[in-house]
C-alpha cells in the first residue's frame, strides 16, 4: 500500500520544510517612514497586513475596498502581487445566478457582486418549497462593499442571505456580543434550547468526496465516551472512522459561521468560502481560503450587513461535508469540552483552536477500537481532543454572570435582585481587553500629534458588575449591541459633515484668507463688551456648575502648546491668529500673534478623510471629573483599598490632593490638585466644586461604612460613586437645566420616559466646541469672597485673572466656603457679550474669545445659518432675516460689516448673539443643539438614576430629595444658611429646613 505513497509523502514533507524556511511574509513598497518596517502575513490577504494592523490599533482600519484604495493600496498590491505562498483559487464553471432584485434601504447603494450557490447532489436536493424573503448586504454612508451571498437550503423553505465570509478584503462586520442573538451579529444555525441529558450517537462515515454525520438522541441519565478508531488497512488508501460519543448535560451546541476576525469572542464553527447549509443535507465545498482564527479584532464602527439568526427546532438532521475542519465550543456549562476534527491531508488549512483558555488536558480517556467496512476512495483520520472542565470557581462565575444577563434583560428590580441573590461584584475588569488611558493619550500627543481611540469592549468578563455599576471609562452601559456608545476615549458625532478649506483637515480661512474674517477682529469689534449685564433672577453659582458639567461630558486633547511657540501655521498642529497694528493690547501686538493650538485628531483622520476629533471624557453625566475615564486615571486619587477618596488636610482645611512640600510658606507657594479632570485647575471655582463633590463622596463611605461593617473598600466606593452620579444627574435635570433652556425645556429635553437602547449618547462635536461654550460668556470680572456674616472676607473680592492657573488663592486665601458663599448672593452675567477679561488677558496673554471661533474652524463647523436651518428657524439669505433671533439693529450692521455675508458666520458667534429665550439664558441656536444632547444623554444612559433596577425603589425617593443646596451645606465648614434653590438669587434658609438624604435605606440586610 505504501510503496507509492513514499515519493508523495516525502515531496510533502520538502514542501513544509520550505514553506517554513521562507520568510513570513514579503515587505510592502511603503515609502512612511513609520510604517515601512511592517511586513504582509503568509497568505498575503490585506485584512492580514501588518500595516493595517496597526491602523485597525487605532481605530481606522476598516476591512472594506473604499478604505483600502485610501490607506492600504499601497501595501496590500504589493504583498499580492509579491507573495508566492498565496494559493490561486480555482476558477469555478458553474454558471452565475443573477443578483437579487431588491436591496435594503441604505443612504447609497452598495456594490453588490453574486456567486451562485453551490448546491447539493439532485438525490439529497429537499423538495421544492414556498421562498422566503430574500436578505443581501446593506450599505452605510462613506462605505461600499462586495459580498457573495449563499443559499441555505433547509428542509423548510430555503433562504437566501449575504455571506459573512464571502471576501477577505470586501467583507464588512460589525462586531457583537455572542451572548446576543442579534439579527446583524452572524450567520448561525442554532438551537435555543438545552441539550438533554441524553447520550448522543455520532456515527461518522468518511467517503470522497463526502463525509456523512448522523445524530440520534435517546433519554439516557448517564454519561460515557467511548470511542471507536478503524485503522486503514494495508492495500488500500482509504480508513474509515466510526466515532460514538455520550455526553454530560451540556448547554446547546451553536455551531454559526463566524467571523473570522472574531472567533475568540463568537467562534463556534470554523467555516469555509462558498458554504451551502441544508438542514437535512449540508454540503461544505472547501477552497483554499480559510478563514484564520487568530487574526487581530475587527475595530468598531464598520458598516452592518443583515445577517439573520435562524433558530430551527431541535431535530435529528445530517449533515454532508466533503472533509471540511470545524470546531465546536459549548456557550455556559458546568462541563466545557472542546474536541477538533482533523484531516489528515498535508494540503488542508490547519485546524485553530477557538477556546478562551487553555487548561491542560486531562489523563487519556479509555478507548476501543473496532473495524467498520465501508467504500472510501480516500483517506482520513480524525482526531478527537477534550480539555480540562473549568474548576468550581469558574463555574460560580459562569453562573453568576448568566444570572445577571438575565436580570439586566428584565432590569425593574435589578438592584434587589442582585442583592438579595448577592450577586453583586464591586470590581472591574479590564483585564481581557486593551484600555486608553490619559497617559497613552498624552504620548501619544506628544509623538505623534494625534490620539489613539478606544475600539475594546469585553461586557462578558464581568457581568454582575455591568449589572450594577458602570465602568470608569462608559463602556457596556449600552448591552444591546453597543458597548462602546458613550464611552471615553471615542470619536464625536457631529450633526452637520465638516468643512475645511481642503475638505478633509484644513480650517476655513487657512488656505483662502477671504473666505472668514479674522477671529480677532470679530473679537475686538462684536463679540468684547465691557457692559455687563445680570440676570435678575440667578447667582454665579450656575455659571461655575455649568463649567463642572461641561467637564463632565467632554474633554478634547490638544496639540501641546510647546509645539506652536511660533506665529505660524503649522499643520495639523498650530494655527496662529496674527495681530494687527492698530490692535488696542500692548501685549498682543509685542508678540504679533495669538498662538492657538490645534485639536489632536483621532490618528489616521485628517489625510485622507475629515479629521474627526476625540473625546477623552464619557459622554455620560457621571461625575467623572471626581473619579477619572479610566480604571488607571482613577488610582491616582484615590486612598488605597479603603473606598475614600484623597483629601488632605492644609491650613485647617480639607483640600484635594497636591505637593505640599512645594508649598511651605506663601511667598512660595505652588499648588497643582490632582483630579479626576486635569483641568481642575484653571479657576479656582471649579476647583472647589471638585472638593465639595469628593467631600461628598468621602461622606457617604463613612455612613455606608457604618451601615455595613461587612462591605469591603471596594464596594464602599462603587456604592458612594454610584450615588455621587445620580446626585450629579438630579442637579443637572432638576435644578439647572431648566433655568437655562428656559420655556424650550419642555419642549427639546422634557420628562423622562424610561430608557432606550436604540438612543446615542455620544456628545455631538458642536455641542462641546461651540454651543456649550455659552458659558464663556457668563464668566464675571470679580466674585465675591463673603464670610459668615454675607460682609467682605479680609482678602477681598477675587479677580478672574487672579484665580486662573492658581490654585494657591484657595488654599491660602479662606479656602472653598467664602467663594461659595459669595457666588450664591452675586447675580449671574447674562451671556450674550463677552467681558474684556477674558478677551484681552486670559492666563495672562489670550484671548477666549479668538480661541471659541479659532476652535469651529479647526473642527469643521459649517456655518451659524446652516444650523439655524437645522433647528427649524428656516433660512438666512441677508442679515434681515436674522432679526428674529438677533433683535437688536446694530448687531446685525455689525455682523454685516464684519463678515459680509450670512454664510460667513461662525456658529459661536452667530449663537452667542442671539437673544435668550423666554425665562431662560441662551438663544434658540443654542438650546436646540444643547437641550437634544442632554436628553440623548439622559434617554440612552442605562445607570440614569430614575431607570427603574439602577436604585431600588426606596433609594430612588431618597435621591429625589438631594439638591445641591444640601450638598452644600453637608460638604462646608461655615455655610448654614443657603438659598432654597442654590442656582436663585435671594430666599435664604437655614440649612436645617433643607431636605436630606436617609441612608438607612442603603442598609444591607
Amino acid at each position: 500500500m505504501w510503496w507509492w505513497t513514499k515519493p508523495l509523502l516525502a515531496t510533502t514533507v520538502c514542501s513544509l520544510l520550505l514553506l517554513l524556511w521562507m520568510p513570513s511574509g514579503c515587505e510592502a513598497d511603503d515609502d512612511n517612514p513609520v510604517t515601512s518596517r511592517f511586513h504582509c502575513l503568509k497568505n498575503g490577504c490585506c485584512d492580514h497586513h501588518e500595516w493595517c494592523r496597526f491602523w485597525a490599533s487605532v481605530g481606522e482600519c476598516k476591512t472594506n475596498a473604499d478604505w483600502m484604495v485610501d490607506n492600504c493600496q499601497l501595501a496590500c498590491n504589493t504583498c499580492t502581487r509579491k507573495n508566492v505562498i498565496r494559493p490561486t483559487p480555482r476558477p469555478s464553471n458553474r454558471p452565475r445566478r443573477p443578483p437579487p432584485r431588491k436591496l435594503a434601504a441604505t443612504t447609497r447603494a452598495p456594490v453588490v457582486t453574486t456567486t451562485p450557490a453551490r448546491r447539493a447532489p439532485p438525490q439529497s436536493r429537499p423538495p421544492p418549497l414556498t421562498r422566503r424573503p430574500t436578505f443581501t448586504a446593506t450599505a452605510i454612508p462613506r462605505a461600499s462593499s462586495t459580498h457573495s451571498p449563499i443559499l441555505l437550503q433547509t428542509a423548510r423553505p430555503p433562504i437566501r442571505v449575504a455571506s459573512s465570509f464571502g471576501g477577505s478584503r470586501g467583507r464588512k462586520v460589525t462586531r457583537k456580543f455572542f451572548f446576543f442573538f442579534n439579527s446583524t451579529r452572524t450567520i448561525a444555525l442554532t438551537t435555543t434550547t438545552p441539550i438533554p441529558t441524553t447520550p448522543s450517537t455520532t456515527t461518522t462515515t468518511t467517503t470522497l468526496p463526502t463525509t456523512t454525520t448522523t445524530t440520534t438522541t435517546t433519554p439516557i441519565p448517564t454519561t460515557t465516551t467511548t470511542t471507536t478508531t478503524t485503522p486503514a488497512p494495508t492495500t488500500t488508501s482509504s480508513t474509515t472512522t466510526t466515532t460514538t460519543t455520550t455526553t454530560t448535560p451540556a448547554p446547546q451546541f451553536i455551531p454559526s459561521f463566524s467571523d473570522g476576525a472574531s472567533d475568540d469572542a463568537s467562534g463556534p464553527f470554523l467555516a469555509f468560502e462558498g458554504t451551502t447549509v441544508n438542514f437535512e443535507t449540508t454540503r461544505l465545498p472547501v477552497t483554499r481560503r480559510p478563514f484564520m482564527n487568530r487574526r487581530p479584532p475587527p475595530p468598531r464602527q464598520r458598516p452592518n450587513i443583515i445577517r439573520p439568526t435562524i433558530r430551527p427546532t431541535p431535530r435529528v438532521f445530517t449533515v454532508t461535508t466533503p472533509i471540511p475542519t470545524f470546531a465546536f465550543v459549548p456557550d455556559i456549562a458546568p462541563v466545557t469540552r472542546f474536541f477538533v476534527q482533523r484531516p489528515a491531508v498535508t494540503r488542508r488549512p490547519p485546524v485553530f483552536f477557538t477556546t478562551r483558555r487553555t487548561f491542560p488536558p486531562p489523563p487519556p480517556p479509555t478507548t476501543t477500537t473496532t473495524t467498520t467496512t465501508t467504500q472510501a476512495p480516500a483517506t482520513t483520520h480524525f482526531t478527537r481532543e477534550f480539555t480540562q472542565p473549568p474548576t468550581t470557581r469558574s463555574f460560580i462565575n459562569t453562573a453568576s454572570n448568566a444570572r445577571c444577563r438575565e436580570i439586566i434583560n428584565d432590569p425593574i428590580v435589578a438592584a434587589e435582585d442582585m442583592w438579595r441573590e448577592r450577586l453583586s461584584v464591586s470590581t472591574e475588569d479590564n483585564s481581557r481587553r486593551q484600555a486608553v488611558d490619559l497617559d497613552q493619550v498624552i504620548r501619544s500627543n506628544t509623538a505623534n500629534a494625534c490620539t489613539p481611540r478606544l475600539d475594546e469592549a469585553d461586557c462578558e468578563a464581568n457581568m454582575c458588575y455591568n449589572a450594577l455599576y458602570r465602568t470608569l471609562d462608559g463602556t457596556c452601559n449600552n448591552m444591546k449591541g453597543e458597548p462602546l456608545r458613550g464611552a471615553s476615549y471615542r470619536p464625536y458625532t457631529r450633526l452637520l459633515p465638516t468643512i475645511y478649506d481642503n475638505e478633509v483637515s484644513e480650517p476655513v480661512g487657512s488656505l483662502f484668507t477671504d473666505a472668514r474674517p479674522s477671529p480677532r477682529e470679530i473679537t475686538r469689534k462684536l463679540t468684547s463688551s465691557q457692559a455687563s449685564v445680570e440676570s435678575p433672577d440667578y447667582n454665579a453659582l450656575i455659571m461655575q456648575f455649568g463649567q463642572f458639567i461641561s467637564h463632565d461630558m467632554a474633554k478634547t486633547t490638544l496639540v501641546p502648546s510647546s509645539k506652536c511657540n511660533v506665529c505660524q501655521n503649522i499643520t495639523s498642529r498650530c494655527m496662529a491668529v496674527p495681530i494687527t497694528f492698530d490692535d488696542a493690547n500692548a501685549n498682543f501686538r509685542q508678540a504679533q500673534c495669538i498662538r492657538v493650538s490645534r485639536s489632536s485628531p483621532i490618528c489616521g483622520s485628517g489625510n485622507l478623510k475629515p479629521r474627526q476629533q476625540l473625546n477623552e471624557n464619557t459622554g455620560y453625566i457621571d461625575a467623572s471629573p471626581i473619579y477619572g475615564s479610566s480604571v488607571h486615571d482613577s488610582k491616582k486619587f484615590r486612598d488605597g483599598t479603603s473606598g475614600f477618596l484623597k483629601l488632605p488636610m492644609f491650613n485647617g482645611n480639607a483640600f484635594l490632593p497636591f505637593d505640599q512640600n512645594k508649598c511651605r510658606n506663601r511667598a512660595q507657594c505652588s499648588v497643582i490638585f490632582t483630579a479626576g479632570d486635569s483641568r481642575v485647575n484653571l479657576f479656582v471655582g471649579l476647583s472647589a466644586w471638585h472638593t465639595i463633590f469628593t467631600k461628598e463622596h468621602n461622606r457617604l463611605v463613612t455612613t455606608f461604612k457604618r451601615l455595613n461593617p461587612h462591605w469591603d473598600g471596594e464596594r464602599l466606593y462603587q456604592e458612594a460613586r454610584k450615588v455621587v452620579g445620580a446626585q450629579v444627574q438630579a442637579i443637572v435635570y432638576r435644578e439647572w437645566l431648566p433655568k437655562v433652556l428656559g420655556a424650550s425645556f419642555a419642549t427639546v429635553v422634557g420628562d423622562y420616559r424610561g430608557y432606550d437602547s436604540d438612543v446615542d449618547s455620544t456628545v455631538a462635536n458642536e455641542f462641546t466646541s461651540a454651543a456649550f461654550r455659552f458659558g464663556h460668556g457668563m464668566i464675571q470680572e470679580f466674585y465675591q469672597r463673603l464670610d459668615t456674616s454675607f460682609r467682605n472676607i479680609s482678602f477681598g473680592a477675587l479677580a478672574f485673572q487672579k484665580g486662573t492657573l492658581h490654585s494657591d488663592v484657595l488654599v491660602n486665601e479662606g479656602g472653598v466656603d467664602p467663594l461659595i458663599r459669595g457666588m450664591f448672593s452675586q447675580n449671574v452675567k447674562r451671556p450674550q457679550r463677552v467681558t474684556t477679561t477674558v478677551t484681552e488677558n486670559m492666563f495672562g496673554s489670550t484671548d477666549l474669545s479668538t480661541i471659541n471661533i479659532q476652535r469651529g474652524r479647526d473642527h469643521g463647523h459649517p456655518a451659524y445659518v446652516k444650523y439655524r436651518e437645522l433647528c427649524g428657524m428656516g433660512s438666512a439669505f441677508n442679515f434681515e432675516h436674522l432679526s428674529r433671533e438677533i433683535l437688536n439693529t446694530g448687531t446685525r450692521n455689525k455682523l454685516q460689516e464684519i463678515y459680509g455675508s450670512v454664510d460667513k458666520i461662525d456658529l459661536w458667534v452667530g449663537a452667542l448673539l442671539e437673544d435668550p429665550i423666554i425665562r431662560g439664558l441662551v438663544g434658540p441656536t443654542v438650546a436646540c443643539i444643547i437641550g437634544p444632547q442632554f436628553k440623548r444623554t439622559r434617554d440612552g444612559d442605562r445607570f440614569y438614576y430614575e431607570n427603574p433596577g439602577i436604585f431600588s425603589r426606596r433609594q430612588l425617593v431618597e435621591i429625589r430629595k438631594s439638591s445641591l443646596s444640601r450638598i452644600i451645606c453637608d460638604n462646608t465648614n461655615t455655610i448654614s444658611t443657603i438659598p432654597r434653590e442654590a442656582f436663585r438669587v435671594g430666599h435664604m434658609v437655614p440649612c436645617s429646613q433643607i431636605p436630606s438624604m436617609d441612608l438607612n435605606q442603603w442598609r444591607d440586610f
